[in-house]
């Protein structure tokens, strides 16, 4: 008898779970349908992950200040301080890579956003 109760748990357990997870990955599905439809520029990731704010921590940039000059700037300075021929470690040269990559996707998107607002906004009159 108690098997029976245990198996009609599972069953009933696995069938709410089943019908959550459909529910969620159907809205899910629905968001990002909803997102590429909007017509602007999708933003592109990182491969590492890491968010703009971290970023701009790792590399010591004021977000004011983002430009492709001053990431390049940065990147090459802390990524030869540490290198392994300074005594440093593969992981932190990593985060600085991601971080450098993470801002310039950063600046293209922003690029993107600028072109599509001056482009699509605005239509020339013709004479």
């Amino acid at each position: 008898m108690a098997h029976r109760l245990l198996v009609n748990v599972i069953f009933t357990g696995a069938s709410v779970f089943g019908k959550a997870f459909t529910e969620a990955y159907k809205q899910a599905a629905k968001a990002s349908a909803a997102g590429a439809a909007a017509g602007g520029p999708a933003k592109a990731a990182s491969m590492g992950g890491i968010s703009t704010e971290e970023s701009l921590k790792i590399l010591n940039i004021d977000k004011k200040d983002l430009t492709l000059e001053k990431v390049d700037e940065k990147y090459n300075y802390l990524f030869e301080v540490n290198s392994k021929e300074q005594g440093n470690s593969f992981y932190l040269q990593s985060k600085i890579y991601y971080a450098m990559d993470t801002l310039k996707k950063e600046l293209e998107y922003l690029e993107k956003v600028k072109q599509n607002k001056e482009g699509g906004g605005s239509s020339s009159p013709t004479s």
